[in-house]
């Protein structure tokens, strides 16, 4: 099947450019000798975090339990960080039961949460591993101070049913590595361990190296992109592998367009300048607003207009909110179809 043969509006993934940035950052990784640990909420599927692990992933990251429950049951018993506090009773029940099933990490920045995992450790017997999420300067979660996360870091260190395996932060840029070496002089001061020493974010994921104190780092959008990406430079529209596929169904005047892609295909996030997406074959249209069913498009910069009928390829704002919004991706290659793979995790937000 060619991908005119399926009905917009979809979402589909560009399998060559797919692959091509698996190769190049894990390469990268590998190169630099830092873990890399990818985040599976941007695409929320098994085929994907499969082919993460055939890469040489040394595990992956859920933002959610939800999300691990997925992978886990989907046959997934890999290596899984959690960077995220889990609170509340019936969450610490599917945790522990989870521990016993693959090895779990999860972040905590409070003592609240530290205190609820070891409750729930101890009463089931398991060990939960667990790191800090350091604050890094972005008003972030994360405990706001070093001195407040070694603080944190002996708390944890004491607790019954849990394993202190070091700290993590969010994002990091090169300019936070002397975050990272104040926060390992003071854990090693303090003979606290620190395995895991956890950097993360898409748009300097090929900055890690300047952080060598990094001992795993975490990206979810290096392998689809997004309009985000397109403007900051680390991705090519070639290198945009996600793209939402709408027709044009309405144009009322020369300056406007409406697609049949809204805010239940794109998801409502949009860039810094408000555009919603990127129109590959038309750079200059703005997707400026979105109601549930329809993409309002300002059309008055393009030197060509686009016909009703005709379809077109969006890089969206986000790709993460986008996946969610579907319930598969076209996988496809040369025009044509080669897979079409469940998005597993999507709507896992617990």
């Amino acid at each position: 099947m060619r991908i005119e043969d399926v009905d917009t509006p979809f979402v589909m993934v560009d399998l060559d450019a797919l692959e091509a940035n698996l190769v190049k950052y894990h390469t990268y990784y590998k190169e630099h000798g830092i873990g890399f640990r990818p985040h599976i909420k941007t695409h929320k599927t098994l085929a994907i975090s499969r082919m993460q692990l055939e890469a040489g992933a040394v595990g992956i990251t859920c933002q959610k339990l939800g999300e691990a429950e997925v992978m886990i049951n989907g046959g997934l018993v890999t290596d899984i960080l959690i960077p995220y506090n889990i609170i509340g009773k019936q969450k610490l029940e599917r945790l522990t039961a989870l521990v016993r099933r693959a090895p779990i990490t999860v972040a905590v920045d409070s003592e609240y949460t530290a205190l609820g995992l070891s409750e729930a450790a101890s009463a089931d017997d398991v060990t939960i591993g667990v790191i800090i999420e350091v604050e890094m300067g972005f008003k972030r979660t994360g405990v706001a101070t070093l001195e407040g996360s070694l603080e944190l870091a002996k708390v944890v260190d004491g607790l019954p049913g849990l394993e202190l395996k070091g700290f993590m932060g969010f994002p990091t840029p090169p300019s936070t590595r002397a975050l990272f070496q104040e926060m390992i002089a003071l854990l090693d001061k303090s003979g606290l361990p620190h395995p895991i020493v956890s950097g993360g974010g898409t748009g300097s994921a090929l900055l890690a190296h300047e952080i060598p104190e990094l001992t795993e780092y975490r990206a979810g959008e290096y392998l689809v992109g997004g309009q985000y990406h397109l403007k900051n430079g680390t991705h090519t529209v070639e290198q945009c592998s996600l793209r939402a596929v709408s027709t044009v169904i309405s144009r009322p005047a020369d300056d406007r367009m409406f697609l049949d892609a809204g805010s239940k295909t794109l998801s409502a996030s949009a860039y810094t300048d408000g555009s919603m997406g990127h129109i590959v074959e038309y750079p200059d249209a703005i997707i400026n607003d979105a109601s549930e069913e329809h993409g309002h498009v300002d059309i008055s910069a393009c030197a060509s207009k686009p016909e009703i009928g005709e379809r077109i390829q969006i890089i969206p704002a986000h790709p993460c909110p986008c996946v969610n919004e579907h319930d598969e991706l076209i996988a496809v290659r040369n025009g044509r179809v080669e897979a079409v793979w469940p998005v597993h995790a999507r709507g896992k937000i617990r």
